[in-house]
């Protein structure tokens, strides 16, 4: 497990009830719990640079890895395991996306690989 990454995923699990607003409950313990092993196993599995990681109001996590040439957002749902993921090439006004059930064979695979074609 890395552990800069168990940080990470970590800092999530601080954020207090009503963290943006006030209908906003905090991340469960069990969600976190499957990020930071979903996280770990593709960053290690592609070796992919560590994504950073925002909280966002809709209970999702955005993981996002920044290079010079691509934007790279993840929306990650913890409830449903699907990702929406957009790679955004600022200079060519380029956009690519995908949406992927998690479950969903090869799913895992086939969002290791679009974000290791951005990020290198």
């Amino acid at each position: 497990m890395n552990n800069a990454l168990a940080i990470k995923v970590d800092s999530l699990a601080e954020l207090v009830d009503g963290w943006f607003d006030d209908a906003i409950e905090p991340y469960p313990v069990a969600a976190l719990d499957w990020l930071l092993a979903f996280l770990d196993h593709l960053v290690q599995g592609f070796a992919l640079p560590l994504p950073y990681l925002y909280p966002t109001p809709g209970g999702r996590v955005r993981a996002g890895w920044m290079t010079s040439r691509w934007d790279v957002l993840a929306d990650i749902d913890l409830t449903t395991h699907s990702v929406d993921v957009v790679a955004w090439k600022a200079e060519t006004r380029e956009l690519r996306e995908r949406k992927l059930a998690l479950g969903a064979p090869g799913a895992e695979a086939q969002l290791g690989r679009f974000v290791a074609v951005h990020t290198r």
